[in-house]
């Protein structure tokens, strides 16, 4: 609800809640670059959050009832993942501004999940010992695990690295000092997504690294430790996704002026 919250004041943050219609709430929702599984939950979010208004006496019915909940593809509906392709995450990259390459890097060369990236300091991230720690207190399933910087992962990383501080590019309005800020990164994430012309499913990068890996390293038991997950997970959705020589190929994707 929080991530709803701050889309929708992106959007209509000016404005009085009881302004907005209907059509603009629709118009707001299809414009999301997002999987229409997604948008759905950012829908159902909208709408409890229209129900506090309406409650509390800020207008007098809720705009979103109206709204239908959005067709999602049979992949979405049947649980199935959707990755990028090796040519789409280049383009992707290569169009990212510099300032989000690193948390662009750990999600789709680290598969590390976009919340805990979030979290991340720069002093769980070792360049010189080629891995990322995650603690305990940053993960999603509260254990400790350790992630290995594959060799273009690191040519991505060394121009950016520092001993510590956010993974997260400083909001617009305190960049001055600092101020870490999601909004800020994952606008810039949309950003670089529309100008490679690069629709991102849900969760594109960790669903990319995992189909990646377990396709090149050729061991679920490697992926799944890296990945900090079972490996029943790793065979029932990520198995025979892509080939190896596509695998092949997506770990050679490099800075443009690397050698």
């Amino acid at each position: 609800m929080s991530e709803t919250l701050t889309k929708l004041e992106t959007t209509f943050g000016e404005r009085s809640v009881a302004t907005i219609e209907t059509k603009e709430i629709t118009e707001w929702l299809l414009a999301l670059p997002l999987a229409s599984k997604t948008r759905n939950k950012h829908r159902g979010y909208a709408r409890q959050i229209f129900t506090l208004a309406v409650d509390y006496g800020y207008r007098p019915v809720n705009p979103v009832l109206p709204i239908k909940k959005f067709r999602e593809r049979s992949s979405e509906e049947n649980g199935e993942i959707t990755i990028l392709s090796v040519a789409d995450t280049k383009k992707l990259f290569d169009s990212a501004d510099s300032a989000i390459i690193p948390f662009l890097v750990l999600n789709f060369f680290c598969g590390i999940r976009r919340s805990t990236v979030e979290r991340l300091d720069w002093s769980d991230v070792s360049v010189k010992q080629k891995h990322v720690i995650v603690p305990r207190y940053k993960g999603k399933n509260q254990k400790r695990y350790r992630v290995a910087i594959a060799k273009n992962a690191l040519e991505w990383l060394k121009p950016h690295a520092k001993d510590s501080g956010s993974i997260l590019v400083p909001s617009r309005a305190f960049q001055a000092f600092g101020k870490p800020s999601k909004r800020r990164t994952r606008e810039l994430v949309v950003a670089a997504a529309n100008a490679a012309e690069v629709t991102l499913p849900d969760n594109a990068g960790r669903h990319t690294f995992i189909s990646m890996h377990v396709a090149y390293h050729e061991s679920i038991d490697k992926t799944a430790l890296e990945a900090d997950t079972s490996p029943e997970i790793i065979k029932s959705n990520y198995l025979n996704i892509v080939t190896k020589p596509e695998a092949t190929k997506y770990w050679a994707i490099r800075p443009k002026n690397s050698s």
